[in-house]
């Protein structure tokens, strides 16, 4: 048996010292300082205590310092100093201040002065690195008018994080001419030593100035994301086209050294312009629910695609060849450009088009996507006949279908569906095939002409969600599209539980290598330092090739920063885990029953790792990467997946089945349990493999071992027990 290399997120062995930057060498003025401060000794220059600013001496690191004091209430974030009246009369239009300060942490101290136009004029920051030394930091303001406007007649205030120490200030009034290493040989040295992703696009959001540029260079950060909305660069009338914002971005990115991932948005209400919204061309989303429009374009609007082949090539005329770009991001639909229909958006999705009409249901009353359906229908069932018979309906012809209801009359359509009635069962099927098809068709469809525009660029469909009927997103058949384009997928919807990110995202991550479509993963909010970890290691056991993260969820404290160092050297591209064992995934079932699903998957991922298969990858041979088949949910299927099933066991693979006691097709019938037991619902032999229907996870998991041990597959623990093994090299 080969060596296996493994990950544990439950006590999260990644552990990583963070190794010291670039110490400074003490190095004499060539000016005499006009002020100083010190803890001890002060000459001209005085640190005030207001309520926003009140400081305590401590010593640290072999020096004495000064620092916040921690807690309070407004918040205590500023140092402010004073000069002297003396002294501040002597100063002219540049000041410069020389600032020892300890480098305990990753993040930015900022600073604040009294200038000709401002008590608090934005002026130059203090890059810290971590390296646990004391480091020196020269900062020359410009346009300074010392006047003491600031609290308590303070002159310069400096903002750092909770933790940040001063040992001296010094002001002066003409350049010291101190040499010290620059920001960019700074971040050149500590990224010499310090981790970074291997073989991983590393992505934070949004947007970034020259300042937190290189402290996410320093984090090892790969590229920046930015919400490139059509809305942003024609938003003020047709062909008056304003790209300074994303001129100016590009421009930060390439002088330190970061790739972008603009993410191309159009179809949201906030992504288009008003002169667009408020024309004849606008056709928004109607909901079957209400009859009420929502300012989200609807994605059967023949007026759009003409709009976004001219917005995506716009874009890449003035940025493809400009060497920035590490890929391009695709904001198709909904709410915040997933691939899913509007949810519920709200918040700062109404800024810019104000309040519109919002909420999980079906957004397809209107006649351009009636005349989909019909088409679909009438491709389906060929005639009138064949559809009344799966349908219980009385049209004449297929062409003349409608939608299973609108207002109460789906409410009470939806509450016979849940009855288990097999012909209002068999009309939701097609309804929600055919909605979440028009979804994949607009995916392929963005997919292409974006790449048309970007030949040889990395292209991500971002979508999102859990994939219920009202999203409107199947990721299997999205990953497949996605691979015809030479693309890939990111999925938007993690958090900090590891089994539950697991379980959200791993039909992209199957179907992407069933199919061959790189994929990503993305946090729907906020996550905590355990999260961060988590998130790590769910995206290089799965394979995938990107991770974005919101950057407050890594910088907002000293303590998630030391998780991502710590983390970090995990973080790398595994072209293909291991992983012998599929979990079914019950689309059918799912549809006509929401839930339950996710949980299971979440628990049994403690006892073992595995990819998901529904019925879509069964069809094109998913099955044939796995040895074994795990049912955990879902009664229902359709006979002929139960064939391919029974095929696949005859040919030497193990099904093995929990929490189901009897399987039934959709319109009821006992064809499927048939199938696959054979009248013996304990289990039995089919041709080379083997059936067996077991009672609940502990007996899942000793027929599992011995399953694996049979097969000759190598594994660890396989137990409830909060250790998560993944293989990711592959035995020798």
């Amino acid at each position: 048996m080969g060596k296996i290399q493994t990950m544990r997120t439950n006590t999260f062995f990644f552990g990583i010292s963070i190794i010291a930057a670039l110490a400074p060498t003490p190095i004499l003025a060539a000016a005499s300082p006009a002020a100083v401060f010190a803890p001890s000794a002060s000459d001209g220059l005085e640190l005030v205590s207001v309520p926003d600013g009140r400081w305590e001496k401590t010593s640290i690191a072999g020096r004495e310092a000064v620092g916040n004091v921690a807690g309070g209430e407004p918040a205590i974030t500023y140092l402010y100093f004073r000069l002297e009246p003396g002294a501040r009369s002597k100063a002219g239009g540049v000041v410069y201040a020389v600032v020892d300060y300890l480098d305990s942490g990753m993040g930015v101290a900022r600073t604040q002065y009294n200038s000709s136009a401002s008590a608090y004029s934005d002026g130059p920051r203090i890059l810290m690195l971590g390296s646990g030394k004391w480091e020196r930091a020269v900062l020359k303001f410009t346009d300074a008018r010392l006047s003491g406007t600031q609290n308590g007649g303070a002159d310069l205030r400096i903002n750092g994080p909770p933790d940040l120490r001063l040992s001296r200030l010094e002001i002066y009034f003409e350049d010291p001419k101190i040499k010290l290493p620059d920001d960019t040989e700074r971040i050149r040295m500590h990224l010499k030593t310090s981790p970074k992703p291997r073989g991983m696009f590393y992505t934070f959001g949004n947007d970034a100035d020259a300042a937190s540029a290189q402290l996410y260079h320093a984090l090892g950060v790969t590229s920046i994301e930015s919400y490139v909305t059509w809305e942003t660069v024609e938003g003020k009338k047709e062909g008056e086209w304003d790209w300074s914002r994303w001129d100016e971005q590009v421009r930060v990115l390439k002088e330190h050294d970061l790739k972008w991932v603009p993410f191309l948005i159009l179809g949201p209400a906030y992504s288009t312009p008003d002169w667009f919204r408020e024309s004849s061309e606008h056709y928004g989303c109607r909901c079957l629910e209400h009859g009420t429009p929502s300012k989200v374009e609807s994605l059967w609007n023949p007026n759009l695609p003409k709009r976004i082949d001219r917005f995506v090539a716009a874009f890449a005329e003035r940025y493809g060849r400009s060497g920035v770009i590490e890929s391009v991001l695709l904001g198709i639909q909904g709410d915040f450009g997933e691939a899913i229909y509007s949810v519920w958006g709200g918040g700062w999705t109404f800024d810019i088009p104000g309040e519109y009409h919002n909420h999980a249901g079906f957004w397809c009353d209107d006649p351009y996507a009636l005349a989909s359906f019909r088409k679909f229908v009438a491709a389906r069932y060929k005639n009138a006949q064949s559809l009344n018979k799966a349908w219980g309906s009385s049209y004449a012809a297929a062409a003349e279908a409608d939608f299973p209801g609108r207002g109460d009359d789906l409410k009470e359509f939806r509450e016979r569906v849940g009855t288990g009635d097999p012909l209002a069962r068999r009309r939701w099927l097609d309804f929600v095939d055919w909605y979440r098809e028009c979804m994949t068709d607009w995916s392929d469809w963005w997919m292409a002409a974006t790449r048309k525009h970007f030949p040889k660029t990395p292209i991500y469909l971002c979508t999102g969600g859990d994939a219920i009927p009202e999203h409107g997103s199947n990721f299997a058949e999205q990953c497949r599209v996605a691979a015809k384009h030479g693309a890939g997928v990111r999925i938007t919807n993690e958090a900090s539980d590891y089994g539950l990110n697991f379980s959200i995202t791993r039909w992209v991550a199957s179907a992407g290598k069933h199919y061959g479509a790189y994929f990503g993963f993305e946090p729907a909010g906020a996550e905590d330092e355990k999260g961060i970890a988590a998130r790590i290691y769910n995206a290089t056991a799965s394979g995938a090739n990107q991770l974005h993260d919101y950057n407050p969820n890594v910088v907002s404290s000293e303590s998630r920063i030391a998780a991502q160092r710590r983390n970090l050297p995990w973080l790398f591209h595994v072209a293909n885990p291991v992983v012998p064992v599929a979990l079914w995934y019950p689309n059918v079932a799912l549809t006509l029953k929401w839930g339950g699903y996710l949980q299971k998957a979440a628990e049994f991922r403690d006892f073992i790792d595995f990819d998901y298969v529904d019925e879509s990858m069964l069809r094109t041979g998913a099955l044939d990467r796995n040895r074994l088949l795990v049912v955990l949910h879902g009664d229902v299927m359709e006979p002929s997946d139960a064939r391919l099933i029974a095929a696949w066991v005859r040919k030497g693979g193990r099904l093995l089945v929990t929490g189901v006691p009897r399987f039934e097709s959709v319109e009821g019938t006992g064809e499927p349990e048939e199938i696959l037991f054979g009248g013996s619902p304990n289990g039995r032999t089919i041709g080379k493999g083997k059936v067996a229907r077991l009672d609940g996870l502990p007996a899942l998991a000793v027929e599992l071992q011995a399953a694996m041990d049979a097969e000759g597959l190598p594994h660890l623990d396989i137990a409830k027990d909060g250790v998560f093994w993944t293989q990711i090299a592959t035995a020798s």
